[in-house]
């Protein structure tokens, strides 16, 4: 190639060259391109890497690894012929026990069937007034207005609302909630009722001259009709007199309310034959008791009067609605 020659190939270049840079100055066509095609050769190179150690780490675990799950394996056959021994031995004892209970004629608890449910929400709604939550199973599934609903410590509550597949339950420590409780030793009977959110519940009916004690176990009586007899409720914290020879008697519940995440309904297997029980919800009275009956009066600016006041109020009544010319008429009256 003589010098005429690569002069005009050197000029043909550069004018190819400045074409080129400034077709991509205008349109970035070049820079599109050489991005676009560095991007595939990076991703190329990496996925061949990744592929390359996938590889190896699935030969590691599906050959070399092996020998230690044998050895995990023959660990956990020995765990299980440990587990099945138990469970033959329990088995044992729970015929025994059958067996023992038939022979000296205890009834322990009627034959009440259990329903699992999960608790989908709490105070859901217009349910926000009661301390409830919403079951996620209604009367179709068995939760039947009243139905008793308890979990692996005790007594929870009773089902207060039943839709066609979802229910609302009243628990223990609502206020208006009641069971007919009796204590574990003592067997002094009487009425649990609620008191709030996260507030002992308190045992009402009972005499100054029972037997309570603190620690004592309360158990549902079955008196009430509501409940089977025998399920723990609580656990009493505090006894002291109170009003009307009645003894102020707190109960703390044995079901920790907040941590619920399913529960058992109990279906009674006599419910046809039975007469109804008391109302899931019972508003409680502000005097249950009172010695002498509170008569009131009210007068003509709306004041309630007390008993203490009552003969002068209806004094007072008398005279302001007497007419003031009844004497005088009937001493006319009298003078003709």
């Amino acid at each position: 190639m003589n010098a005429r020659r690569l002069i005009v190939v050197t000029v043909l270049f550069f004018l190819i060259f400045l074409g080129i840079y400034t077709w991509n100055e205008r349109t970035g066509k070049m820079d599109t391109i050489s991005t676009n095609v560095g991007i595939e050769i990076t991703g190329f190179v990496l996925r061949s890497v990744m592929f390359v150690q996938t590889s190896v780490s699935d030969f590691w675990d599906n050959y070399i690894n092996l020998v230690n799950a044998q050895d995990e394996n023959i660990t956990l056959k020995k765990e299980v012929n440990s587990l099945k021994r138990e469970l033959a031995d329990l088995k044992e004892d729970l015929a025994e026990l059958n067996r023992l209970r038939n022979l000296i004629n205890i009834e322990y608890r009627p034959d009440w069937k259990t329903i699992g449910v999960r608790i989908l929400a709490w105070r859901l709604g217009a349910n926000d007034f009661f301390d409830s939550f919403l079951l996620s199973k209604g009367f179709f599934s068995g939760a039947k207005v009243g139905t008793p609903i308890i979990d692996a410590k005790g007594l929870v509550g009773r089902v207060l609302k039943a839709g066609p597949y979802t229910s609302v339950a009243l628990l223990l420590t609502d206020s208006g909630s009641s069971v007919a409780v009796i204590s574990e030793k003592g067997r002094v009977s009487g009425i649990l009722q609620g008191n709030g959110h996260n507030k002992f519940l308190s045992m009402r009916f009972v005499k100054q001259n029972e037997k309570i004690s603190v620690g004592e176990l309360v158990l549902t009586s079955g008196l009430d009709l509501s409940f089977p007899k025998g399920i723990p409720v609580g656990k009493v914290v505090n006894v002291k007199y109170g009003k009307n020879s009645m003894l102020d008697i707190q109960v703390e519940p044995l079901v920790v309310f907040d941590k619920l995440e399913e529960v058992l309904l109990l279906q009674n297997p006599f419910e046809h034959i039975l007469p109804e029980g008391s109302p899931v919800y019972s508003p409680r009275p502000y005097q249950i008791f009172s010695p002498t009956p509170i008569e009131v009066l009210v007068d003509e600016t709306g004041k309630i009067e007390e008993n203490k006041n009552i003969e002068k109020a209806y004094k007072d009544q008398s005279e302001t609605s007497e007419p003031k010319n009844t004497v005088n008429t009937d001493s006319q009256a009298t003078g003709a």
